[in-house]
């Protein structure tokens, strides 16, 4: 069955968010691999965290596959960096850990393609013209001055987003909104959901409150009597 959101599930950035987090990356990498070869490769780059501030009482470790890779297939340089951000990434000390790493990238010439599905926690990018969005998708272009940004409401349905690759090669393409789905339909993320209870947190905004409402009515999801609690 699929999400009941045209956009981002915020149901999905709960206790469920490792396992999207893992199939994700797999999933992107696999769409990009058959658009890019054989010039290029997609690859994972798989780091084990330790998550100290957790969202239950006890820390726990886990295969935080942020990474995936666009590299030249003939002498496995790194080209592309899609990082897909995790709650260590939007809060000390994993914040200023991430930042580094994206500082070294950027240095070294890499293109950076930023998928921020979650809505807590501090945005590792700042700027006071940053618009205010329940998402973010950012792409800084390799010797870039400026990035390219996708904020998004949770209304709003994923968009597609360029991959940009070696000059004169053009971009490759990644078409969110279907990746997202897939991982929902393979991973039954509906029957492990119970859509009558409020997303995780952080809360929605009474706007927001009064579509997600809306939206689960108009589905035909086994949900009934649907008390979503507004925010005070």
């Amino acid at each position: 069955m699929p999400s009941p959101f045209p956009g981002m599930d915020p149901y999905l950035e709960g206790y469920l968010w490792p396992d999207v987090h893992h199939r994700l990356a797999t999933e992107i990498a696999r769409r990009l691999g058959a658009q890019i070869r054989p010039r290029y490769v997609a690859r994972l780059e798989i780091t084990v965290v330790e998550d100290i501030y957790p969202e239950v009482e006890i820390g726990v470790m886990y295969p935080d596959i942020a990474t995936v890779e666009m590299r030249d297939a003939a002498n496995n340089e790194l080209v592309t960096s899609i990082e897909i951000l995790s709650p260590v990434n939007k809060r000390e000390p994993g914040l200023a850990k991430y930042r580094d790493k994206q500082r070294r990238l950027r240095e070294a010439g890499i293109h950076i393609l930023e998928i921020d599905w979650l809505r807590r926690g501090i945005r590792p990018l700042q700027h006071p013209r940053l618009p205010q969005s329940a998402y973010l998708i950012t792409l800084i272009r390799a010797q870039a001055t400026r990035a390219d940004l996708w904020p998004l409401q949770l209304p709003d349905p994923l968009p597609d987003v360029p991959v940009p690759l070696r000059m004169p090669d053009p971009d490759a393409r990644l078409q969110l909104g279907p990746t997202l789905q897939t991982i929902y339909d393979e991973a039954g993320y509906d029957l492990s959901i119970d859509y009558s209870q409020s997303p995780p947190p952080p809360e929605l905004s009474p706007a927001d409150t009064t579509w997600l409402q809306t939206q689960l009515n108009n589905t035909n999801l086994p949900i009934s009597n649907l008390r979503i609690s507004n925010p005070q």
